[in-house]
C-alpha cells in the first residue's frame, strides 16, 4: 500500500470517529447549557417526601414548562441550588411559597403577557390572556377580593400543565366540561352566586356532547366555545345568543332577517336558545316544527294566529318532500335489484335530499314562501328521478314479458321435438 492510500485510510477513520461521537458531544453540551430539574434541590427534596408534598415534583416532570427548561424557582422563587432548606426557601432569595389565588394571574402573566419572551419560547401562543382574564366575570370578582373564583391554575392546574392538544390536559376539548364543572357543578360554591349547577349534566345530554365524546369530533362546542376562554362572559351578555352563528352561519343569518328577531328582543328573550335550549341542545328534528303538542312552535302560537298557520304549512311541505324522497328511494331500490343501474337517478335524488336539508334551514326565516320555494325545487328533482324509476320498471316488465314469451315458445318447441321423437320410435 503506498503512502497516499494510507493517508486516505487515516482520514476516513478520523472522519468516521468524528461523526460517530458528534451527537454525544452535542448532547453533553446541551445538558450543560440547559437547566436541569435533576440538579434542583426542590425536586430532590419533594420527590423524597410522602403524600401531597411529593405530588408537585412528580407532576412537574411532564409539565410543559419543564420541557422548556423552567424550574420550580421560576414561579415559587428561592434558591434551587441550595442544600439547606432554610436557604432554598428563604424570602431573601425571593421565595414566595404557595401563591395566594389573587396573585396567580399576575404571576402567570409575568411570562404569558410578555410579548418578547413568548415570541421566543412559543411564537404561536397569544399574549393577551391576562388582559382578557380581567374582563371576565372571574377576573372582575377577583379584583373585588373574591378568591373563590377560577384563576389560571384552577383550569390549567398548578403542576403538570399540558398543552390543550394533549388528551390528558385538563383543557383538552373532551375535558373542558369536567374542568368547568369542578366549580359550576358544586352546589355549595354556586349557591354563593345564585347560579344553577346543572350545566355540565345538561351539556353531557346534548347533541354537542354526543358528537364530541362519542363521534370524537373535537370541533363540536363545549363550555369555552360559547362562554369564552380567558375572557369568559357571563350568560346575561346578549352576544352569547349570537355564538351559535359561528358554526350555524346560515341559520343565524336567516334568523336575523326574520320577524322573530324583533319579537324576541321586545319580549327580552334570547335567540337560538329559545327554541333549541342552551346547554342541553337536542338534535334537531322535523317534529320541532308544526302545531302538535310537542312542537316548539305550539309553545307560543295558538290555533288561529298567523304563526300557527305558517308553522302548519311549513311542516306539511317538508313532510311531503320527505315522504316523496322515501317513496322514490324504494322505487329506485326495486329497479337496482332488478339489475338496472340507477347512478344517474341517484344523483338527481341527492339534489332532492339537499333541497330537504335546505328547507329545514329556510325555516329559520319563519316565513312560508322561502320554504315552499325550496320544497318545490326538490319536487322537480324528485319527479325527474321518479320518471326514470317508472320508465325502468316499464322496461323491466317488457323484459319479463319477452322472457315469458320466449320460454313459452321454447316449451312448445321442446314438446314438439319430444312428440316427434316418440312418433319416430313407434
Amino acid at each position: 500500500m503506498n503512502r497516499n492510500s494510507v493517508t486516505d485510510v487515516r482520514r476516513f477513520i478520523l472522519t468516521f470517529l468524528f461523526l460517530a461521537f458528534l451527537p454525544l458531544v452535542a448532547t453533553v453540551g446541551a445538558q450543560e447549557d440547559a437547566p436541569s430539574q435533576a440538579s434542583s434541590t426542590c425536586v430532590q427534596c419533594h420527590a423524597a417526601l410522602d403524600g401531597a408534598l411529593a405530588q408537585p415534583a412528580k407532576a412537574f416532570a411532564d409539565d410543559v414548562h419543564a420541557r422548556h427548561g423552567y424550574t420550580c424557582a421560576d414561579c415559587h422563587g428561592g434558591d434551587p441550588s441550595a442544600e439547606d432548606p432554610a436557604v432554598a426557601m428563604s424570602p431573601a432569595k425571593g421565595f414566595i411559597g404557595v401563591p395566594n389565588p389573587a396573585e396567580v394571574p399576575k404571576l402567570c402573566g409575568r411570562c404569558h403577557a410578555n410579548v418578547a419572551l413568548m415570541r421566543a419560547e412559543k411564537p404561536g401562543l397569544r399574549t393577551d390572556q391576562l388582559e382578557l382574564y380581567w374582563t371576565s366575570r372571574h377576573g372582575m370578582l377577583l379584583k373585588k377580593g373574591d378568591t373563590n373564583v377560577a384563576v389560571c391554575s384552577s383550569c390549567h392546574r398548578a403542576h403538570g400543565v399540558l398543552p390543550p392538544s394533549d388528551p390528558r390536559s385538563s383543557v383538552h376539548p373532551t375535558r373542558v366540561a369536567a374542568t368547568c364543572g369542578a366549580c359550576h357543578s358544586n352546589k355549595t360554591l354556586m349557591a354563593r352566586y345564585g347560579l344553577p349547577t346543572d350545566q355540565e349534566a345538561e351539556w353531557r345530554s346534548s347533541v354537542h356532547a354526543e358528537v364530541m365524546l362519542k363521534q370524537n369530533d373535537l370541533s363540536a362546542p363545549t363550555c369555552n366555545d360559547c362562554h369564552g376562554n380567558h375572557g369568559a362572559l357571563p350568560p346575561q351578555v346578549s352576544s352569547i345568543s349570537r355564538v351559535c352563528g359561528q358554526c350555524h352561519v346560515a341559520n343565524d343569518e336567516y334568523f336575523q332577517e326574520s320577524p322573530h328577531r324583533k319579537a324576541f328582543a321586545e319580549m327580552g328573550l334570547g335567540q337560538c336558545e329559545v327554541c333549541h335550549g342552551n346547554h342541553a341542545v337536542a338534535r334537531s328534528s322535523d317534529e320541532m316544527l308544526g302545531v302538535e303538542d310537542d312542537a316548539v312552535c305550539a309553545s307560543c302560537h295558538a290555533e288561529g294566529d298567523a304563526g300557527f298557520r305558517a308553522a302548519l304549512r311549513m311542516r306539511q311541505a317538508i313532510d311531503s318532500l320527505r315522504t316523496g324522497i322515501e317513496a322514490t328511494e324504494a322505487l329506485l331500490s326495486r329497479v337496482e335489484k332488478a339489475g338496472i343501474p340507477v347512478d344517474e337517478a341517484d344523483f338527481v335524488l341527492r339534489e332532492a335530499r339537499n333541497s330537504l336539508v335546505q328547507s329545514r334551514t329556510e325555516v329559520h326565516k319563519f316565513a312560508v314562501e322561502p320554504v315552499l320555494n325550496v320544497v318545490e325545487a326538490g319536487f322537480k328533482k324528485l319527479a325527474e328521478a321518479q320518471r326514470f324509476g317508472r320508465s325502468a320498471l316499464h322496461e323491466i316488465r317488457k323484459r319479463r314479458v319477452g322472457l315469458l314469451a320466449f320460454l313459452a315458445v321454447s316449451l312448445v318447441v321442446v314438446i314438439g321435438l319430444v312428440l316427434t321423437i316418440r312418433s319416430s320410435e313407434r
